[in-house]
């Protein structure tokens, strides 16, 4: 019980620290302004090292999900189904989780052992030394790099797991493809698109905010380094996994919200 609590008290402790630099990060942006070209130079180098793993995950799980719909529709004789309820589901939370694990997994640790390492080196101190802010010259770029090339490989990563599905549907379900594409209207439309394009927003910011924060706030050497990179990807995973446990409701509501409030208008409307 006293090590749970422990482990719950450490996890609080980085979630606070990480919103503090969170704050600086997005202060520092704000008072400064500039840098597009290496955020641009970020956005390249993360979307290029990421680009052959997420297309080859989205071909996989696009896959896997068709086929376990699949079977859990025909025992309904609902396979008509099967396309709107697939494409809902990996637009809202199946791509933006796969795509942030991705991130935390190539982008994130490479990102926290890279900072990690100027710190324990002195890089950032000898920046600093020459009147330099390194929030503003390593942080931000590689921040907003993250988040960006997040939403581009979110739209290569959809388009790839839908367009395999179909294909897996149509070759080993012998789904009709227009029966399959009929559907989809029912169940993902422009609202869904949107809980998908928070979720990652979400989830990229977390990736983001917490590997440059452990690399960062690095110490003790090489030993150091390598300590950041573990706990960068632990608390990533963990915090991806509240943030879609709170996401969810919270969307879910602004859902109902939404439409009441336009039903409510529309009727006040002559």
């Amino acid at each position: 019980m006293k090590t749970l609590m422990n482990m719950a008290a450490g996890v609080l402790q980085e979630f606070g620290g990480a919103v503090i630099f969170f704050i600086k990060i997005i202060r520092t942006w704000r008072n400064t302004g500039g840098y597009r070209r290496p955020i641009i130079q970020q956005i390249a180098e993360v979307s290029t090292r990421t680009m052959s793993t997420v297309i080859f995950a989205g071909v996989f799980v696009g896959a896997i999900l068709v086929l376990q719909f699949d079977l859990m529709l025909r025992r309904f004789d609902a396979q008509a189904l099967l396309g709107g309820l697939n494409t809902s589901a990996t637009i809202r939370e199946v791509g933006p989780l796969i795509i942030s694990f991705l991130l935390a997994g190539k982008v994130g640790a490479y990102t926290t052992a890279e900072l990690a390492n100027m710190r324990v080196t002195e890089q950032i101190d000898a920046i600093e030394s020459l009147g330099t802010d390194p929030i503003r010259y390593l942080i931000v770029p590689r921040f907003f790099g993250v988040i960006l090339s997040s939403i581009i490989l979110l739209a290569i990563g959809l388009s790839v797991s839908i367009l395999g599905a179909l294909l897996v549907a149509q070759t080993m379900s012998g789904m009709n493809l227009h029966q399959y594409l009929a559907s989809i209207p029912r169940f993902a439309g422009p609202w869904t698109l949107f809980e998908g394009l928070v979720r990652s927003t979400i989830f990229s910011t977390i990736v983001a905010t917490i590997s440059t924060y452990k690399g960062f706030t690095a110490s003790g050497g090489a030993r150091g380094v390598g300590r950041a990179v573990t706990e960068s990807a632990i608390y990533i995973n963990i915090y991806i996994v509240f943030g879609n446990a709170i996401s969810s409701p919270l969307l879910e509501w602004t859902h109902d919200f939404t439409f009441f409030m336009i039903g409510v208008i529309g009727r006040a409307l002559p």
